[in-house]
Order: structure tokens, then sequence, then C-alpha cells
């Protein structure tokens, strides 16, 4: 396996880092809640650059780590349910009579674990599908990923106003959501594909492989295998690829090749499931 690349290093630690920064910080205020905000931050800095340092070196070591999380729905789903004990402490704050930087730091901490770990999850999603797809596709069709940009620029806007109103009314925690749902929701409309900036990132395509189907985005790319898809229909301006809970749709406004794409298809599956 190739060495990990430096940008899958940085973002590994950053994750552990504000992991390690969290939990750190949490038990910090539970156990001594007397201590200051300066010490609060003090003990999440240095929790923060040792979780960094420590998850950068798991990354260095550790070969082919990226692709060995990106390979499974199960781990790449495990780096974004790992704020859910911060979430838990949140909550717990809400219904006993623990220090009130409990709360903030909790929520503070599990929305910096989830935007770091949905960025961390694209990322091994990517490169699992570059190193499982070695080689020029067999077919490649343009691809319009799916989204309406002035509505997702609308919510934006209205989660900024209210996390700024929240905190001209001091509702740290309010503001802390609304803060964190406007980031999660630019980053995930960048790793869809339903943003661009300018005309830095790759042309989004669907690509058809021996081993199964690639939708590549301008600054991320997913892997379908064929054992997954036990079917393949064209239901009016419709592909459906059936995969249980997952299943892959595209409409002829983001694809208007539907019948080749389909065509390519029929042959690879391993039943040769149409309709």
């Amino acid at each position: 396996m190739a060495p990990p690349d430096r940008v899958f290093r940085l973002a590994f630690g950053g994750y552990v880092g504000v992991l390690v920064a969290g939990l750190v910080t949490v038990l910090v205020v539970l156990v001594r809640p007397e201590t200051t905000s300066n010490g609060v931050a003090g003990t999440y800095a240095a929790g923060l650059g040792g979780g960094c340092l420590v998850g950068v070196v798991l990354a260095s070591r550790i070969r082919g780590l990226a692709v060995r999380l990106g390979r499974t729905w199960g781990r790449r789903a495990a780096l974004v349910l790992l704020p859910v004990p911060f979430g838990i402490a949140a909550g717990a704050s809400l219904l006993t009579p623990l220090e009130s930087r409990v709360l903030l730091v909790a929520l503070a901490s599990s929305i910096a674990v989830a935007i770091v770990g949905m960025i961390l999850r694209w990322l091994v999603a990517t490169r699992y599908t570059d190193a499982i797809t070695t080689g020029d596709p067999i077919g490649t069709w343009e691809w319009t990923p799916p989204g309406a940009p002035k509505l997702d620029a609308l919510v934006l806007a209205l989660w900024s106003v209210l996390a700024v109103s929240n905190a001209v009314t001091e509702d740290w925690a309010g503001s802390l959501v609304w803060i964190g749902l406007a980031a999660l929701w630019l980053c995930s409309g960048l790793a869809e594909g339903r943003w661009q900036v300018g005309s830095f990132g790759a042309t989004p395509e669907i690509r058809v492989y021996e081993n199964g189907l690639v939708k590549r985005r301008p600054y991320t790319r997913s892997f379908v295998p064929w054992d997954e898809v036990s079917h393949v229909r064209l239901r009016e301006d419709e592909l459906v690829l059936d995969r249980g809970l997952f299943d892959v749709r595209f409409d002829r406004d983001e694809l208007p090749e539907l019948e080749a794409v389909r065509a390519e298809i029929e042959g690879r599956l391993p039943n040769g499931a149409t309709g």
C-alpha cells in the first residue's frame, strides 16, 4: 500500500486532536469546576496539540490507514459517531446540577469532532475509491450532482443569522448549535458537489469500472461495488441501482445519458439483474 499522504496525516491528526482535547477538557471541568476560563482554554489547547501530534504519528506509521478506514460503511460511520459521548454529557448537564460550563464545553467538543469527523470520512472514502479503481474507466459520463445552490445559501445565511442572534442575547449554547449546523451544511455542500469554488476542483463524472461505479464530485469520490447492487432499472427519467438502504439514483437532469449508463452497468452486475 502507498504511504499515507500529507493531507490525510493532517486530517487524522486534527481529528485525534479535537477528540482528545474535548475529552480532557470535559473531565477537567467536571472534576475541577473551579478551573478558570483561561485554564479551560489552556487545557483544550494542550489536549489539541498533543492529540494532533499523536494522530499524525499514527497516520504516518500505519501504512494504508486511510484505505482501511474508508473500506466499509461501518468504519466511515464510526468517525462521525464518536461525538455521541459529548452529546450525552451535554444532555446530562441539562438534567443535572452540573457546572454550566460542562454544557458549553461538551457541546463545542461534539460539534468540533463531528465537523472534523465528517471531513475525515469524506477523505478516507476518496482515498479508498482511488485505491480500488486503478487504471482507466470503461465508461465516463458528465454528471451534475443534485442540489439547489440558492436554497443551500439561504439556509446557510439563516443559520448564521440565528447564531449571531443567540450570541447577542448571550445564549451561547444556542449559538454553538447554529454555528455547528452552518459549518456542517457548508462542508456537506462542498463534499457532495452542490457547491464548487470557481473552477477549482474536478469535473463531476460518473465512471464505470470492472469492479464498480465511481461518483466523482469536485472534491470527493465515492465507490459503489457491483456485488452490492442487486438490481439496476430505468424508471421513467430515473436510473436506480438497488442497494438495500443505500440505493443509488440518478435523474435525467443530473445525468442525461441514462440509457447508455444503464447499458454499460447491465453487463457488470454479477447476477445480471436488470429491469
